[in-house]
């Protein structure tokens, strides 16, 4: 019998509704340090379950490509890694029953003055047990299974502000809505969070629409995708702004279309 692997990867959610193992401290870990620091971090685990679980926990690269989708893996790193300097306490953990557990990592910071900005990686914590299984065709099985993946970010030394700059804009249509597609790319050293707002008048000068899009981090040389939802616009020109926000500098583009 064939068996195949469904993942469920978590990033926006804390708990998933038949999870058993809840995070309680959040998906994302960020730290301030400095070249030659040690960082220790701590997530907080939860067996919800009456039985055993067992969790397995390992590292992946997190890749934001321009022009691609986000990327999670272990094969490949980058310069910015946390890959060689991350270690946890342990690589699997068995829970009992409604056990709470404190997972831990260091951070150990090369004592390197060419370090400086923002590194990453996720820390993967799988649930060994599916949380479903359906029969398929010719006796194969499909395993649903839950990964939780926790996002850790090292500022190493002074934070700088970061460049931003629009990659791409396209507008497509997918499904009858019309979207403005945006891929931002962040120029900087160290990561950041913008919210991105749109602003759309129509040949008069009038808002027609005004649409935001809150925060997303944005890793240094790298690119994260918005979308804005601009259906509902009646036929006719449009201009736009459209903004970038990330607390300390602001970013904007003036953008020209015709919604036929």
């Amino acid at each position: 019998m064939k068996k195949s692997l469904l993942v469920l990867l978590l990033f926006l959610s804390f708990q998933f509704s038949n999870a058993s193992i809840v995070i309680l401290n959040g998906l994302t870990h960020v730290h301030q340090s400095a070249s030659g620091q040690l960082i220790t971090g701590v997530i907080s685990l939860k067996n919800t379950d009456a039985t055993e679980q067992r969790v397995i926990i390992y590292f992946n690269d997190l890749f934001q490509e321009c022009g691609g989708e986000t990327v999670l893996t272990a094969n490949n790193s980058h310069k910015n890694s946390l890959k060689n300097w991350l270690t946890t306490n342990v690589n699997e953990h068995v829970f009992t029953a409604n056990e709470q557990y404190e997972l831990i990592y260091t951070i150990n910071v090369p004592n390197d003055i060419e370090i400086d900005g923002s590194y990453w990686g996720v820390l993967m914590v799988e649930i060994e047990k599916p949380i479903k299984e359906d029969e398929l065709e010719f006796g194969v099985k499909l395993e649903s299974k839950v990964r939780y993946g926790i996002q850790i970010i090292a500022d190493i030394n002074e934070r700088t502000p970061s460049e931003l700059e629009f990659y791409d804009i396209k507008i497509e249509e997918p499904d009858g809505n019309k979207l403005i597609n945006v891929d931002l790319k962040n120029l900087g050293a160290f990561y950041v969070e913008p919210t991105l707002v749109l602003e759309v008048f129509d040949a008069n000068g009038l808002q027609a629409k005004k649409v935001e899009v809150k925060f997303k981090k944005v890793y240094p040389n790298s690119c994260k995708s918005f979308s804005l939802d601009i259906s509902g616009l009646s036929k006719g020109a449009y201009t736009a702004v459209l903004v970038a926000d990330y607390g300390k500098n602001i970013y904007s583009i003036d953008l020209e279309f015709e919604n036929k």
